[in-house]
């Protein structure tokens, strides 16, 4: 029974301090990677570390299934950063701009071609974006996360993407259902911040 106890009292200590990591985290704005199997955990993790930073500001996402026939990598750097000026195009703001100080969500970004995942790389080694018709780069202010079936190192070995990219994105890999588990508890506050405001 004792060495339950003990047992129990680590893994509090172990969530806490993942729960504490987590935050520093996700108020750093570094690139993190979720992997999991299932989409419905990347993007529930994915959640919970934008709803765990303070202000966490827009969501925004990205799909890269919807730019896999983008050769050139034209329509990626439109989306991402948008038009200025007198261009003449169906929107103006792109993600990175809607996203604000909030986060932008990737997925499949194994889908993407190979000069879309080129302009979105030198997007992220820069931490600057410039708008179609704007002469002037602008600073990268959401967090980004990637939400991949497996590690991005592991899909660049599998040549799936190049090392380049996951070198940018894939320098911190987490598991989603490790981020999950931590942040589960914490999830109740996030939906309804009111409710606990009013209890305490």
């Amino acid at each position: 029974m004792r060495e339950r106890v003990e047992t129990l009292a680590d893994w509090r200590t172990d969530t806490t301090r993942l729960r504490s990591s987590y935050r520093r985290l996700a108020a750093s704005r570094l690139p993190v990677n979720l992997y999991s199997a299932r989409a419905q955990t990347q993007r529930r993790a994915a959640m919970l570390l934008h709803g765990i930073a303070g202000g966490a500001g827009p969501w925004e996402e990205l799909d890269g299934q919807e730019l896999a026939d983008d050769t050139r990598g034209d329509r990626t750097s439109v989306l991402l950063g948008g038009t200025a000026g007198g261009v003449a195009l169906p929107f103006k703001t792109g993600l990175i701009a809607a996203a604000g100080a909030g986060t932008l969500f990737l997925t499949n970004i194994e889908k993407l071609t190979s000069a879309a995942r080129h302009v979105l790389c030198r997007i992220i080694e820069t931490g600057r974006y410039t708008p179609l018709g704007d002469p002037f780069p602008r600073p990268v202010n959401c967090r980004l996360l990637i939400a991949t079936c497996q590690p991005l190192s592991m899909m660049a070995r599998g040549f799936q993407i190049e090392w380049e990219l996951a070198d940018a994105l894939g320098s911190i890999s987490l598991r989603a259902e490790t981020v999950v588990r931590a942040l589960a508890s914490e999830e109740a506050v996030i939906k309804h911040p009111s409710t606990f405001a009013a209890a305490s």
